[in-house]
């Protein structure tokens, strides 16, 4: 099995991210090759690759290409080199050694694979991979657990978050690449609505482990930000209903937003009168991606 790893980067000496990240996939019972690519990084990044890492494949770009178009660069990549599968890695994520060696035992050629999400020592389940991959309704994981029988090599869960996600080739010929309408958050959410919608799995590997250093979404700031944008974007692009079946939900959602029921500050009513106009003046790209996800092939890939 040819197995490539495709690491996004962005300013990735911050708490030696990018050398444990790379380090771990160097200790890897299962060889694993390298992709990164850089998002025009202004600190060592580049360097500290080139100088300590010779085998991994570095891409650097001239612009911030976000998230979901920097891993379609490293896709892309892959799938033109032959790869058998994908291994999306964040930059601020590190493996267990055995980590892919389990996640390539729970392999079916068609499913996407997730590891267990650690916080970043160790010590604990990810905060956000507990709160919203483990629905115990989704799968007899628990039921195994507390009733002390052997685990399966894998269970089918819900939605998880792309810092680590091993996606077949198949897969990846059938779903395509991140929709580029998404900069950065909401790609992975997105992606899980196509999986549905192609009637693909989410299987979870109980034994395999990953190491996730962030606090709750990574980046707080920017997260916030983009919320109104994300989630304004995320219905209208929902293949799973009708681009006109998004409309109420739209509206539920300004009437929420106008009566305070929502969470977070973000959502105001004045930052979401200006993402409803963008949605509208960007409705042909957005009926435009919704015509290619439904389509059968390697979208926004072109492989």
């Amino acid at each position: 099995m040819k197995i490539y790893t495709i690491i996004v980067t962005y300013n990735a000496m911050r708490k030696n991210w990018i050398e444990r990240c790379l380090k771990s996939l160097e200790t890897s019972t299962v060889p694993v090759i390298p992709i990164v690519i850089d998002n025009s990084s202004t600190d060592n990044t580049v360097a500290y690759i080139h100088d300590n890492h010779p085998n991994t494949i570095l891409l650097p770009q001239e612009k911030n290409l976000g998230f979901g178009q920097g891993n379609n660069l490293g896709i892309q990549y892959a799938m033109k080199n032959g790869a058998d599968c994908v291994i999306l890695l964040n930059q601020d994520a590190s493996l267990h050694p055995y980590a892919v060696e389990h996640m390539m035992m729970c392999y079916d050629g068609e499913s996407l694979i997730s590891p267990v999400h650690y916080n970043g020592n160790g010590t604990c389940l990810d905060k956000m991979f507990r709160d919203n991959s483990l629905c115990p309704s989704r799968s007899n994981l628990f039921d195994d657990l507390l009733t002390e029988k052997e685990l399966k090599p894998s269970y089918p869960i819900g939605e998880v978050a792309a810092a680590c996600w091993l996606l077949p080739a198949n897969l990846i010929r059938t779903i395509g690449g991140f929709n580029p309408l998404f900069f950065q958050y909401g790609e992975d959410n997105n992606y899980y609505k196509r999986l549905l919608y192609h009637s693909k799995k989410v299987m979870l590997c109980p034994k395999a482990k990953m190491y996730h250093d962030r606090q709750l979404h990574g980046n707080i700031q920017l997260y916030n930000k983009n919320l109104l944008h994300k989630e304004v974007l995320l219905i209208a692009c929902d293949i799973n209903k009708s681009f006109w079946g998004s409309i109420p939900v739209l509206a539920m959602l300004v009437i929420k937003c106008y009566r305070k029921r929502l969470p977070h500050r973000e959502y105001r009513i004045g930052g979401l009168t200006r993402e409803l106009i963008w949605a509208i003046t960007h409705t042909p790209q957005i009926l435009n991606s919704r015509r290619e996800e439904k389509g059968n092939n390697a979208t926004w890939l072109n492989i």
